[in-house]
């Protein structure tokens, strides 16, 4: 058997970060990097297991016959905040709660981040403050890896059959776009992606992107009186248009938001992209209104433009189907008891491939992984809680 963290540490030298810009499947050539290795390890272990023509790797792994196969997911790419190249992990050995030197510039002081002063005594994996360290999700990789490392090593183990699969693109919203249900095979699974060990997430937001267009007037500005329309500025207007306490740095827990993520702007026109989000799919469709209200505004205000608004949803809040379906809920509590863990439920603010494969016909909650502080170089694993999280779903597939 393999070292768990071993496991870990080689899969974030790998370069998987997933590319918004791009229309093919997957992203960026370099997640089947991690796909491979990943589908390679998985024979190695005499698991059956493939790599399909979107980069999506299936396993399975047999079991107790009459039991209900049991599924497990994670991605292997990477965010696209900060650079998932040339990641250099650091080891933290007993850490003592003081201020963690990343490199010559960067720190993590536990007054700034006070979720450290939770993993006193506890090793650390943390960046060399140039990169992220990408434990979402090569943390959930390891973690399923290790179980399945665990389960062929002690055959004599019973367990559920289960069902394995690695995403790519989970970052940029496309994890679940070409699963194959019918193939994947479980009756209820479990995305295994950030969080605290002790967490079950069973709601997540409902989600939906608006792209905004205004075009405006370019006139030289020694005669632009009463002529020219300022497209650029007008995209500042359009922003203020919309409910200032519905930005995400003013919300929380189940509150939504309206998250400007990109604009550019030049005199003739601009362009705004917007996420928009709430668990709650009625107080949603509201806030998409409050977008077309804004885009009349403006053009009230400004004669001559033009404001569009195209707004798409993106996904759904995997509560409907979980309360219709709880069966993998009662199947994670049952396991957490056996361990003697108080899960706590806790609403996602983001979202989760897990949502779309509930309303694909395979219940999906989420669990964590033990990794904190994700998409930035600040990110960083605590050990104790990735280590706890292998045990976790082992109890999951795991005969009593």
């Amino acid at each position: 058997m393999e070292n768990a963290l071993d496991r870990f540490l080689r899969y974030v030298k790998i370069d998987t970060q997933s590319d918004d810009t791009s229309e093919a499947t997957p992203s960026a050539e370099k997640e089947l990097d991690l796909s491979r290795l990943l589908l390679h390890e998985l024979h190695e272990l005499g698991i059956k297991a493939e790599l399909d023509e979107y980069g999506r790797v299936y396993g399975w792994l047999p079991g107790e016959k009459g039991l209900p196969t049991i599924g497990l997911n994670s991605h292997v790419d990477t965010a696209l905040e900060i650079s998932g190249a040339n990641v250099r992990p650091q080891i933290i050995e007993n850490y003592d709660g003081g201020v963690i030197r990343l490199n010559d510039e960067f720190s993590m002081d536990p007054h700034r981040f006070p979720r450290l002063k939770n993993h006193i005594g506890d090793s650390l994996v943390v960046t060399s403050g140039d990169t992220l360290l990408g434990g979402d999700d090569k943390a959930g990789d390891a973690i399923i890896m290790a179980v399945l490392d665990y389960l062929v090593h002690h055959p004599h183990i019973k367990h559920h059959p289960i069902a394995i699969l690695f995403t790519p693109d989970e970052e940029i919203g496309r994890g679940p776009e070409h699963f194959n249900r019918e193939k994947f095979g479980a009756e209820w699974g479990y995305t295994i992606d950030w969080a605290e060990p002790n967490f079950i997430e069973c709601e997540n937001f409902n989600a939906a992107h608006a792209d905004i267009h205004i075009q405006g007037a370019s006139i030289h500005p020694g005669e632009a009186k009463d002529k020219m329309i300022n497209a650029a500025r007008l995209a500042g207007e359009f922003d203020a248009l919309l409910p200032a306490k519905d930005r995400p740095e003013k919300t929380e827990m189940r509150e939504g938001f309206n998250h400007l993520t990109f604009v550019t702007g030049e005199v003739e026109k601009a362009e705004l992209h917007y996420i928009i989000r709430n668990h709650d799919r009625h107080l949603l469709e509201k806030q998409k209104e409050e977008f077309h209200k804004a885009a009349r505004v403006l053009e009230e205000r400004h004669p001559g433009a033009v404001v569009s608004v195209k707004i798409e949803d993106d996904y759904r809040n995997m509560k409907e189907v979980l309360d219709a379906d709880p069966r993998a809920l009662e199947h994670a509590e049952k396991a957490f008891r056996s361990l003697g863990i108080k899960p706590v439920y806790n609403p996602i603010r983001g979202g989760t491939d897990g949502a779309t494969f509930s309303f694909l016909g395979c219940p999906c909650p989420n669990l964590g992984t033990g990794s904190y502080h994700h998409h930035g170089r600040y990110e960083f694993l605590s050990l104790r809680d990735f280590n706890q999280m292998i045990e976790i779903v082992k109890a999951l597939v795991v005969l009593e």
